[in-house]
């Protein structure tokens, strides 16, 4: 059975959603949501010449130049006799070619050439000579690959809005060895400040008591954000946790020094941290699979793609708003000097750590802080049985209407930059 087959084993014929409680891990995707936009590559890394192998949701995809300089999304198995067709070469403008008996495909996959047979081929574009195209987009120099039997939605429904305005966007990726859900979930609970409790983003800012309920989802349509009315990022935090036998969190307080020395840093870096623009892109987590948060210098998304069942590839998407050319290539100095390591590296690699082997089939015991854990789970199941236009049942605090959440209930910079144009 192909990772695809086994993805689509678990859907349903009908679109009859399951049962939404008890343990429902066994029912999300091991290979992630179907009929979405997912990043795939870098389109620097896409040149004319020879097209390039990449692999997600189990597709194995050709990439490749089209006449015009787009690239070009084909599946990577040749129609005749299923060689790879990232192992051939694009010796014409908007074609690849298959390096065994060199099939030409198109950019609407037709096979125009078959260059072992010469002019006079009797099979050249005969039914069932075509391969399999999959739409793309390029945006701010990435390629979006659209994975699924549907039609395209919108990619405004599923790529961020900073992708579609004059904002300077810093991307990278590195490569999880763990499911995307178990690589998704991690943003969801109240690991950061033990986890990370020495990484160089968190030490800087000094200790903040999660506490013990966490904040409630708000559900906004693509996902859910968190209710900054409950963040403790508005609340003075005690220099530590004290346990009912005397016992307290961290143990000490060394770490303060690093604090002192860089808050001012890490304080001003904050201020130039943009606001989201509408609660459907504010911090939390969206469909497919991506995290949000306004974090350390930039709005900061992390984006799951499953390449296999237990391999993901982590897109990170930096958001700045930097005036003038000077501060936008002050800013790509400094991503590729120092932030990059900091957050992708330093940061993100204690979250690795623990992942690698973290048993996702275990009984659990759950927390209050695991509320959107929960619900997310639930969401991503109803989407995979019900479609990606399936109604999710779900009750916002105070009833608010997920397409009407006001801005200001779900972004703490928001409300900073209101307040600082107020004063």
């Amino acid at each position: 059975m192909t990772p695809k087959e086994k993805t689509s084993a678990l859907e349903s014929d009908n679109g009859v959603i399951p049962k939404l409680s008890g343990d429902i891990r066994p029912l999300i995707p091991k290979l992630g949501l179907r009929n979405y936009w997912y990043p795939a590559s870098k389109e620097r890394s896409v040149i004319w010449r020879k097209p390039v192998k990449i692999s997600l949701l189990g597709e194995e995809i050709c990439l490749f130049r089209g006449a015009t300089g787009n690239v070009v999304a084909i599946q990577d198995v040749c129609p005749h006799r299923g060689a790879r067709l990232s192992q051939g070469h694009c010796h014409y403008p908007g074609t690849v070619a298959c390096p065994y008996h060199g099939w030409v495909f198109d950019e609407s996959g037709k096979n125009t050439m078959v260059l072992s047979e010469g002019p006079v081929s009797g099979v050249c574009g005969k039914p069932g000579t075509e391969a399999k195209i999959f739409p793309t987009r390029t945006l701010k120099g990435l390629v979006f690959v659209w994975i699924g039997d549907a039609e395209p939605a919108p990619i405004e429904d599923d790529v961020p809005e900073e992708f579609f305005d004059d904002a300077l966007v810093l991307i990278g990726q590195v490569v999880w060895r763990c499911n995307w859900e178990v690589a998704l979930e991690n943003s969801m609970d109240s690991h950061v400040n033990y986890v990370h409790r020495n990484a160089l983003v968190v030490a800087r800012s000094g200790f903040i008591a999660r506490g013990a309920q966490g904040e409630h989802p708000i559900f906004v349509g693509n996902g859910f954000a968190g209710d900054v009315g409950e963040s403790n990022y508005l609340r003075k935090s005690p220099k530590y946790d004290v346990y009912p036998d005397g016992r307290r969190w961290p143990k000490t307080n060394y770490r303060r020094y690093w604090t002192w020395l860089f808050r001012p840093l890490a304080e001003r870096a904050r201020r130039h941290i943009p606001a989201p623009r509408t609660a459907r892109w504010a911090g939390g987590h969206r469909l497919p699979g991506m995290f949000r948060t306004e974090f350390s210098w930039d709005l900061y998304t992390r984006m799951c793609v499953p390449i296999e069942e237990n391999l993901t590839r982590v897109w990170y998407y930096h958001c700045l708003r930097p005036e003038g050319t000077f501060q936008r290539l002050w800013q790509r100095f400094l991503y590729g000097a120092l932030h990059r390591w900091i957050i992708e590296y330093n940061f993100s690699r204690q979250d690795e750590r623990v992942m690698l082997d973290q048993r996702y089939d275990s009984p659990e015991k759950l927390s209050g802080t695991d509320a959107e854990v929960i619900q997310w789970r639930r969401l991503v199941v109803t989407k995979h049985f019900g479609g990606r236009d399936a109604h999710y049942e779900y009750r916002n605090p105070d009833d608010i209407v997920p397409d009407q959440v006001p801005l200001g209930r779900v972004s703490v910079r928001y409300l900073q930059e209101k307040a600082r144009a107020k004063s």
